[in-house]
């Protein structure tokens, strides 16, 4: 065997050690016989798991909505479909494996750095190569979270703010079943919509509300806590929802019924709680042997003074709440008060309008404005309406575009069934559109004169019409503990702080110097109409003019209305510098006055 025929076989037979660990490729073949179809490409799901449509995730991200349950819906879907993508690149990591050949293991000639290198090539195309498959999945899992984000910020923003403070304070607070800590405290996690709080404290009535939570809603809470009452149970109040400005006069005048039967329970009950007190107060051991007389007399003052000071708290628990009680009884007669003099407004559609005598001077109508017939809202007006002169010429006393309105306070006169809005409080009148002023009152109406019942409310609505009866601003502080609203203390502090002798210097004075301003303004304006008047007087002829009296004729048309216009003017503004400067005098000498009494 020649060299040549021996270097043949060792080529093949390396050449064929070789082929042993090689991969062959393989092609697929259907059942035709034909090559197999390649796998489709896949693309990254994009599909809301729950409901199986495209996820849009710029309107699903958007905040554009109110509704907490709606962002918690958007979550779970977003999220449904963030799981669904991780097992999606999780797939396509394992398919790009199974078809990428496997690592040749280390040859028998092979040197450990060759083949480190070959495994670190070999690594890298498969990392390369299971990015780029994956690629289409982890795009979309990135918009997925950024979007989840996105309605997770937008959730947050419709958390709410509660702020409870108690009197006294260290109270255990529970949000729907939650404790949330010790007053005060401060929770900005609570979810809209129902809501429970209560609150706790050893040795005071337990509190609690129910509300409706607004998103993004921050709510303050006050809570003034009642001790544990000595009392009965039974017809007990519950101050914050009887003194609530939340019902009907009818329903105020229930709770009062309410409050001043508790009132008689509680002073009868307080007879026999001090009775059953003296009778369970331990009794006075008599003298021991040992024990002088005067240590006896000693203990037997202790012992009495000990029951005297317990009576004397029983005695005080009743006091201030029978106090609480009966500033409840002012509280919710205000809220009455507060209720009767709403104003309602109405325009009646019968109203008949009746023009007098038009004063030329002062440019007013005398008016009747009436509609007695109304089955609900009678009414009976008389007084005055200004109107221009010019106007009431070309009015011709016509009523045509007038419009009467009226406004009464809620204090009906009711008899039986039947109910009658009588309290007018003001008459409004229009003519075009154009408001008109008026003066005037109403008066009663014969018919309810007689009517049982009629004097009474007469009085009481004269009252409230007058502001003889007003609104103190009495709430539930004022009942608890005696405060008033925020704005009487403000007023009966300034009024304290100058005393009545001071504030009627600074009125008096101060409606002297305003009349004194308006009698100089008005002087001014009579001198101004004066020079007017002279200025057109000094445009008539010369009497010496031949065509003396056809000219002069002629001016006088001219500027007649200019005359009279400035000379009613001159004569008006020197009566009001008149008036004016009358009463700078007299509130000039009342101020002065505070002086000497």
């Amino acid at each position: 065997m020649n060299r040549a025929a021996l270097f043949l076989i060792l080529f093949a037979l390396s050449f064929a050690s070789a082929q042993e660990g090689a991969i062959k490729f393989q092609v697929n073949f259907d059942s035709t016989g034909l090559p197999a179809a390649p796998p489709p490409k896949q693309e990254p799901q994009k599909l809301g798991v729950a409901t199986n449509r495209p996820l849009n995730l710029a309107e699903l991200s958007a905040k554009d909505t109110a509704g907490f349950d709606t962002y918690s819906k958007r979550l779970a879907l977003v999220q449904d479909s963030i799981s669904a993508m991780r097992k999606e690149i999780e797939n396509s990591k394992k398919r790009t494996q199974s078809q990428v050949p496997p690592l040749e293991p280390k040859g028998e000639y092979e040197k450990q750095a060759e083949f480190d290198a070959r495994k670190a090539k070999w690594e890298k195309e498969l990392g390369e190569r299971t990015i780029r498959d994956s690629k289409p999945f982890t795009d979309r899992l990135a918009e997925l979270e950024s979007a989840k984000k996105k309605i997770e910020s937008n959730q947050i923003s419709l958390y709410c703010s509660v702020e409870i403070k108690t009197n006294p304070g260290a109270a255990s607070i529970y949000l729907n079943k939650e404790e949330i800590g010790a007053s005060p405290a401060e929770y900005n996690l609570a979810l809209p919509g129902y809501t429970v709080i209560k609150i706790q404290k050893e040795n005071y009535e337990p509190w609690d509300t129910t509300l409706t939570l607004q998103p993004a809603q921050k709510l303050k809470i006050n809570v003034v806590l009642q001790e544990k009452s000595i009392f009965s149970k039974e017809g007990e109040i519950d101050f914050h929802k009887a003194l609530a400005k939340d019902t009907t006069i009818e329903g105020y005048r229930a709770r009062m019924g309410k409050v001043t039967a508790r009132i008689k329970q509680i002073d009868g009950e307080i007879k026999t709680i001090v009775e059953d007190f003296s009778n369970t107060y331990p009794a006075l051991e008599p003298q021991k042997p040992e024990e002088t007389l005067q240590d006896f007399e000693r203990r037997k003052t202790s012992w009495h003074n000990e029951g005297i000071r317990q009576v004397g708290v029983l005695r005080y628990k009743h006091e201030a709440y029978r106090n609480q009680l009966v500033r409840s009884l002012k509280v919710l007669e205000d809220n009455i008060t507060a209720t009767e003099l709403k104003l309602i407004a109405e325009t009646p559609p019968n109203a008949k309008i009746t023009l007098g005598a038009y004063d030329v001077e002062r440019e007013v109508f005398e008016i009747t404005v009436e509609d007695t017939a109304n089955a609900k809202s009678p009414f009976h007006f008389q007084g005055r309406a200004g109107v221009p002169r010019d106007t009431a010429k070309a009015m011709n006393r016509s009523t045509e575009g007038f419009i009467a309105g009226v406004s009464y306070i809620s204090y009906p006169f009711v008899v039986g069934d039947s109910s009658f809005n009588l309290a007018m409080k003001e008459l409004s009148l229009s003519r075009k559109a154009v408001p008109l002023k008026v003066e005037g009152a109403f008066k009663p109406i014969g018919r309810f004169g007689a009517m049982e019942g009629y004097g009474k409310w007469r009085s009481h609505a004269d009252s409230l019409l007058s502001g003889a009866l007003k609104v103190q601003g009495l709430d539930l502080d004022y009942a608890l503990k005696g405060e008033k609203a925020k704005e009487a203390d403000g007023v009966a502090g300034i009024v304290g702080g100058f005393g009545w002798r001071g504030w009627t210097k600074i009125l008096a004075f101060t409606a002297a110097a305003t009349c004194g301003t308006l009698a100089v303004v008005k002087h001014l304006k009579a001198a101004e109409h004066k020079d007017e008047f002279n200025k057109i007087s000094r445009t008539a002829p010369a009497a010496n003019d031949p065509k003396y009296e056809d000219k002069y004729d002629d001016w006088y048309r001219k500027n007649y209305s200019g005359l009279q216009e400035n000379l009613n003017n001159v004569n008006d503004n020197n009566r009001y510098r008149n008036i004016y400067g009358a009463f700078a005098g007299i509130f000039a000498v009342a101020g002065g006055l505070t002086f000497v009494f």
